[in-house]
């Protein structure tokens, strides 16, 4: 028997459909695809931070501009 790695990297992300998003508190966003943690926001005083694992996205100045940074990334 063969057992085959899971996909890795951005098709991975895809191919298991959008990110769900959730505020578990008050400025600060988890993501998750398939159960599995995607990444996190945070508001900042510069913007909101879109943090996926150890890597920094960036910086944007909204919400929605931080969610799409993930499906870039």
């Amino acid at each position: 028997m063969t057992i085959a790695p899971a996909p890795s990297g951005s098709s991975a992300r895809q191919s298991a459909g959008p990110i769900q998003w959730m505020s578990v508190q008050n400025g600060l966003w988890v993501g998750k695809i398939g159960g599995e943690f995607a990444g996190m926001i945070e508001t900042r005083d510069d913007g909101f931070a879109a943090i996926r694992l150890s890597d920094q996205l960036g910086v944007f100045p909204t919400l929605g501009e931080a969610k799409a940074a993930f499906s870039r990334g």
